[in-house]
This record gives structure tokens, C-alpha cells and sequence, in this order.
């Protein structure tokens, strides 16, 4: 919606200019702009529908896993965590300033431009993923964790000439002494989480916007804030 808007201003100002400068005014050009912020209203009606969705979400009877709804990657609208059937908590995305979300909005990977997660669990925690240099253009990203503002973790993309040739989307986890490793291979695949060598979860997109995380370890901490650096992966890379 955002990149529609700001076409429209530009051409708005060229054909304004061109008017001042040349005494030229094209109705069909004029036409033509007004489209775009149609076309903004028709997506934002798209957008509303999406939050809702998401905001609404339950499992289905059959669902018995992790699971959330992510079919918005950039408002700051209130999405649902579940364990099977038991509801375990909410998050939301925020920005450090206005700007940035226009930002967001208007780049083809929204979760690639200062990319910030809150989660609000059942229990009263709230676990902050805080991107940290969040203004660096290039690079890794990189959030520091917090829980309930001490910092217990971190996270960062694993970028790099490797991952890129074998066109592998990865990221590590630091939490509680251990390194996780998020791998996945794109668009549509399953994302493997890896400790030491070994599978410990398993995620995927089952229907529509809907996502699950199949986790193998008996740690139902370990296995929320596994879940939740499942979803701020699924954002950073547009799963």
C-alpha cells in the first residue's frame, strides 16, 4: 500500500511540475495516477481482512502442534501462539519510529527492515526479540532477547557466500548455553532446527497463512522460545 502511495506523490509531482514548467497538462496521465491510490485502498481492505484473521485465529480440531497465523508481516496487530489447543500467548511487531514502518511497507521483504518482535505468554513473561544496529543497511541482522527486560539470549541470520550459493535461508539461536541452528531452502520448504547435529524441530507452513513447529524436547521453555525464533525466522525471510 505504502509503494503505491508514494508512486502516486511522485508522478503527482512530476505532472506538477511539468505543468509549472511547461504549461503541459495530460488528462489520461492524471488518469492513469489516480489508479494508484485506488489500487492502495483496494490492498489496504486486503491488509484489514489479513489482521483480522490473524488477530482471530484458532486451531482446527486436527491441529496438534505449535502453531500460529502470519499472513501480515508488517502492522503491529496482535497475533495468537498455540500449543495443539491451549492458547500459550500473543506477539506483535513494533517499530523505533513512524518512518520505519513506512519503510518496511514499501520494500519487497518487509522482515528484513527493522525487524522487531514482542511476545506476551499466558504466564505473564514478555520476551523481546530487539534488533540490535538495526539502521545497518548490509550484513546479518542481529536481536538481542530479552525476558521481561533481562537479556537471556540471541539471535542473528547466518548470511554468507555458502548459504547463498545453495540458496539455504539460515539463522542461529543463543539461549541457555546452546546453539540452534534454523535452516531452510526457501519459499514453501520446511525450516529444520538443528542442536548439536541433531533435528530437534521441524517447521512448516500446513494451510494458507498458517504455520506449525514440531518440537522434539521435553523443555516447554525451550520449546516456547524456539517457537517464537521460529516466527521472527518466518519474518526475517518471508516463509
Amino acid at each position: 500500500m505504502s509503494r503505491l502511495l508514494v508512486l502516486f506523490l511522485a508522478g503527482f509531482i512530476g505532472l506538477s511540475l511539468r505543468y509549472m514548467v511547461y504549461g503541459e497538462f495530460e488528462q489520461k496521465q492524471l488518469l492513469i495516477l489516480l489508479l494508484f491510490p485506488v489500487g492502495a485502498i483496494v490492498i489496504l481492505c486486503i491488509m484489514k481482512w489479513q489482521y483480522n484473521k490473524d488477530r482471530d485465529f484458532e486451531p482446527e480440531k486436527q491441529d496438534k502442534y505449535m502453531m500460529t497465523r502470519m499472513g501480515d508481516r508488517v502492522s503491529k496487530t496482535n497475533k495468537q501462539m498455540y500449543n495443539s489447543q491451549e492458547y500459550i500467548g500473543s506477539y506483535r511487531r513494533f517499530y523505533n519510529g513512524w518512518w520505519k514502518r513506512v519503510v518496511a511497507d514499501i520494500m519487497d521483504n518487509p522482515g528484513q527492515w527493522y525487524l522487531n518482535l514482542s511476545f506476551s505468554l499466558k504466564n505473564g513473561d514478555t520476551i523481546t526479540f530487539r534488533g540490535k544496529k538495526e539502521n545497518k543497511i548490509k550484513g546479518n541482522n542481529e536481536w538481542i532477547i530479552y525476558q521481561n527486560d533481562i537479556h537471556i539470549g540471541t539471535a542473528r541470520t547466518d548470511f554468507s557466500w555458502k548459504n547463498a550459493t545453495k540458496l539455504r535461508e539460515s539463522l542461529f539461536l543463543e539461549y541457555d548455553n546452546n546453539t540452534y541452528y534454523f535452516k531452510s531452502f526457501g519459499i514453501g520448504s520446511k525450516t529444520e532446527i538443528t542442536l548439536n547435529d541433531s533435528i530437534i524441530a521441524t517447521g512448516e507452513r500446513i494451510r494458507g497463512s498458517v504455520y506449525e513447529l514440531m518440537i522434539d524436547i521435553p523443555d516447554n521453555n525451550k520449546a516456547e522460545i524456539l517457537f517464537m525464533s521460529y516466527i521472527l525466522f518466518n519474518y526475517q525471510f518471508g516463509q
